[in-house]
């Protein structure tokens, strides 16, 4: 579970640089932030060593009508490749470090695309992988999980990197205050066709707590964050924005989890 968080949480980082208007950053934030992927990468690999057998267990009890033998082999070929894929996603990312540090913005900006087709293959290969009724809606909660955590966490990266650079153009802030209400959207699309196909069924007072935690952390937060942080850069104080997308994370991130514990336990992508 906690290795998927890592993988979403890389695929949703590599995404937001993908997107983000790049070229009204400085280079010495992408540098920086190519090491933080570098680290999530090399806990991934560490992560799936250790825990790729939960996958292989929960494919072998899904009703499906392959021998146990195939359904582990299958399983264990899926982690080695998602392994493979973060090992070179670390090779990439530190690559791309260098180039970034050197300030040579192209082969920079070729590490990027690298790197986000690499982590969101990742999570697109797990979502295929993991035993749901609807694969599409697998997809949809896992890419809109990475999208609701790399937003949040790269914007308020950003506001941090402003403290170093304070002339810097808050237009990409700005960005990443919609980039995360689409996110949230997206996030309360996902949740909420899981609930009306899937129904709402929840076994005890702690999935309801889970459930609860999920919609406020995931949903509910970064479209408030948005709004705060909005109105605060009308003043520039891009300082207190960073605040507010600081305490709006560790919700994000509560919420995340909550809702990896629901899907663990109910196998229903809530």
């Amino acid at each position: 579970m906690i290795a998927l968080f890592v993988l979403k949480l890389s695929a949703g980082i590599t995404l937001m640089w993908w997107l983000m208007p790049r070229r009204e950053v400085t280079d010495g934030f992408f540098r920086i932030q190519m090491r933080v992927v570098l680290g999530l990468a090399v806990l991934a690999i560490l992560l799936l060593s250790q825990t790729g057998t939960w996958d292989i267990q929960t494919l072998a009890n899904d009703g499906s009508t392959q021998p146990p033998v195939a359904v582990e082999s299958s399983a264990t070929q899926t982690w080695r490749g998602i392994q493979w894929a973060q090992i070179g996603l670390a090779v990439v990312a530190y690559v791309g470090s260098v180039f970034w540090a050197l300030g040579r913005r192209l082969p920079g900006n070729i590490c990027i695309h690298l790197m986000a087709l690499a982590s969101g293959g990742c999570v697109l290969l797990h979502s295929l992988r993991v035993p749901c009724s609807c694969a599409w809606l697998q997809v949809l909660s896992d890419l809109s999980s990475a999208a609701v955590c790399g937003s949040v966490l790269t914007a308020m990266l950003l506001g941090h990197w402003y403290l170093t650079t304070p002339t810097m153009s808050i237009r990409p802030l700005y960005w990443f205050n919609g980039m995360i209400v689409v996110a949230a959207v997206l996030r309360l699309i996902s949740s909420g066709t899981a609930v009306a196909t899937q129904g709402l069924a929840l076994p005890g007072l702690t999935h309801w707590i889970w459930f609860i935690v999920r919609c406020i952390g995931s949903i509910a937060v970064p479209l408030i964050v948005a709004v705060a942080v909005w109105r605060v850069l009308r003043y520039r104080n891009t300082q207190s924005a960073t605040g507010i997308l600081f305490a709006g994370l560790i919700l994000v991130l509560m919420g995340e989890m909550s809702g990896a514990l629901l899907e663990r336990d109910l196998q229903i992508p809530y």
